[in-house]
């Protein structure tokens, strides 16, 4: 019988050398054989008689329902100088934010990390943690971040202390050793100790160092959503210069590489630093060349906007409506969002037509409520709750055939 995976989307973090990528069935031997190391099975109690189909039911069974919920993310740490990029490379350990605690003005949540010898003395685990630390502060939003070891445990101790995490307390019993209890110890790191990690106490009494939030990779067989890259430039002008993007979207007029430059280098990272406005390029798998963007504009708490923009070379591939299905699932699934809007100048049948294909519903025309450079035009919105199904509601009501 063939096991059907969670298509719930997942961050893939990288810094070039370690990537952080979600489990699936095809690593589940190498899942069994992180269990079965000695140092695993000493000090965290790994199953040293796990088989590949028990470490498959895992993966496909607590560990998927831990991304479901966003309560408990497991990473595969992969080295991608042993392959040609984070999927080829070999899982040297992994790497999970469990115990997930989320509020309104912050969080926590607890680290914990396997390793595989092929891992250990390379890097790979700090480097893992650093690319963790990053999103779970710059992504999640969260404030603070527990380990927990064993005393006796002095990699793991050496390790955390090497990542910026400070020791909180020596708690008796806490810990475990070969099965048996052992002291334990908690360390701790917060928002304000990464950001000063690297300055003097009196350089971070003075001003906080912004954290450049660690953009997710999101993926399916059709489209890939990626950070933007200065390689997207070219073609992200001829995105921009189309006549259909001047006429139905925002984008500067006479679009030129330096607007890219800008776009690319200072607002899309803005927007990913103050989390108003996030920014993906979709890209072909195969190529990875650009197709368009697409961005979750987060002004309100709870909802956010739909922002689109493809080259002519994608309208009617499919491309924009398999992007935004992943943009939506990371919405409602990564950013627990409850509502996604879709704004649209009237008349833009092609946008209005590929929001009702993705299930969102017609609310109204708002008159004049449109910037159309500097002139008042006509809004069209559609919204889509994170319970609605991504299917039409009803019958197309537009006009015929478009060309999105």
């Amino acid at each position: 019988m063939r096991v059907l995976e969670h298509t719930v989307p997942s961050p893939v973090l990288s810094d070039g050398f370690t990537t952080l990528r979600r489990f699936t069935v095809e690593d589940a031997q190498a899942f069994a054989a992180i269990h079965h190391d000695p140092l695993n099975v000493t000090w965290t109690a790994s199953d040293a008689t796990m088989s590949r189909a028990r470490a498959a039911e895992f993966i496909t069974g607590s560990i998927a329902a831990g991304w479901d919920a966003g309560s408990d993310l497991r990473f595969a740490v992969v080295d991608t100088r042993l392959g040609t990029d984070g999927s080829a490379g070999d899982i040297v350990g992994t790497l999970s934010l469990h115990e997930i605690f989320s509020t309104s003005r912050g969080g926590s949540a607890s680290v914990g990390i396997k390793m595989l010898p092929a891992g250990r003395g390379t890097g790979s685990a700090q480097r893992a943690i650093e690319l963790l630390c990053g999103y779970a502060f710059g992504n999640l939003g969260l404030e603070i971040l527990h380990w927990r070891t064993t005393s006796a445990n002095a990699g793991s101790n050496s390790l955390a202390k090497r990542c910026g995490f400070v020791l909180a307390a020596e708690i008796p019993g806490y810990g475990h050793q070969d099965a048996q209890v052992a002291d334990g110890m908690v360390f701790s790191q917060s928002l304000r100790q990464f950001q000063a990690r690297d300055q003097s106490a009196a350089e971070a009494e003075k001003a906080a160092v912004e954290i450049a939030p660690v953009v997710p990779v999101l993926r399916n067989d059709a489209v890939v959503l990626r950070a933007l890259t200065m390689a997207d430039a070219t073609q992200l002008v001829e995105n921009c210069i189309n006549e259909d993007s001047v006429r139905w979207t925002t984008v500067p007029l006479n679009y030129t590489m330096e607007h890219a430059e800008f776009f690319i280098n200072t607002l899309t990272p803005q927007g990913w630093a103050s989390g108003e406005t996030l920014t993906f390029a979709v890209v072909e798998p195969a190529t990875d060349g650009l197709l368009g963007t697409v961005d979750l504009q987060c002004k309100n708490p709870g909802a956010a906007s739909i922002g689109i923009n493809f080259g002519p070379h994608a309208r009617g591939t499919g491309a924009a409506e398999e992007s935004v299905r992943l943009l939506l699932d990371y919405a409602f699934n990564q950013l627990n969002l409850s509502y996604v809007h879709w704004h649209a100048l009237a008349p833009n049948w092609g946008s209005r037509k590929l929001a009702w294909k993705l299930g969102f519903t017609f609310d109204g025309e708002i008159r004049g409520d449109y910037n159309d450079r500097g002139t008042p035009a006509d809004r069209w919105v559609l919204s889509l709750a994170a319970t609605d199904p991504q299917t039409p509601q009803h019958p197309w009501t537009g006009p015929g055939p478009v060309s999105r």
